[in-house]
C-alpha cells in the first residue's frame, strides 16, 4: 500500500483511535499502553481529521463500516493537510472487498487489518507499518 521511508519511532507511538464501536475501543484503550503504545481516542461527536491535526500522532487506526463511505473522505480531508499527510492510516474491517484494496492503495491508506483484530495483532501491525513495511490487502 503506501511506501513509507522508515523514520526514527518514538519509544511509545501516539496512535489515535478513530470511529472503532464502543468495545472496541475500550479493548485498544485498555491494551495497546501495555503494549508499548500512548493512545488518544476521537469519538463520534469529535471532528476525527481536526483530532488528527491537534495531536499529530504517529499513526491512526479507523473502523471500515462496511455500509458508508466514510473512510475515503476522511483519508481526502487528512491528505489535503501538510501537518497530517504523512500520517499513516490503517483501517480495521469485517469485510475487505478486493475494490477496497484497491482504492486503499490508491489513496494511501497503510492496511487493511480484519475483525476481530485482537490488540497483539493490531500493535504487530502498526509497528510494521511504523516501520515502513508495507502491509498488503487484508492482513491478519
Amino acid at each position: 500500500m503506501d511506501r513509507r521511508r522508515p523514520r526514527r519511532l518514538p519509544l511509545r507511538p501516539l496512535v489515535l483511535i478513530v470511529e472503532h464501536p464502543e468495545a472496541t475501543r475500550a479493548r485498544y484503550d485498555l491494551a495497546l499502553p501495555a503494549l508499548g503504545f500512548e493512545v488518544m481516542t476521537a469519538r463520534q461527536d469529535d471532528d476525527p481529521c481536526r483530532r488528527a491535526w491537534e495531536l499529530h500522532p504517529d499513526i491512526i487506526v479507523t473502523s471500515f463500516p462496511v455500509t458508508t463511505d466514510d473512510l475515503w473522505p476522511f483519508l481526502r480531508d487528512l491528505r489535503r493537510s501538510a501537518r497530517t499527510r504523512e500520517i499513516p492510516v490503517v483501517a480495521v474491517s469485517g469485510h475487505v472487498s478486493r475494490s477496497d484494496v484497491e482504492r486503499a492503495e490508491r489513496d494511501g491508506l497503510a492496511a487493511f487489518l480484519t475483525h476481530p483484530c485482537m490488540p497483539l495483532e493490531l500493535a504487530s501491525a502498526l509497528r510494521q507499518v511504523l516501520e515502513g513495511h508495507v502491509l498488503g490487502g487484508t492482513e491478519r
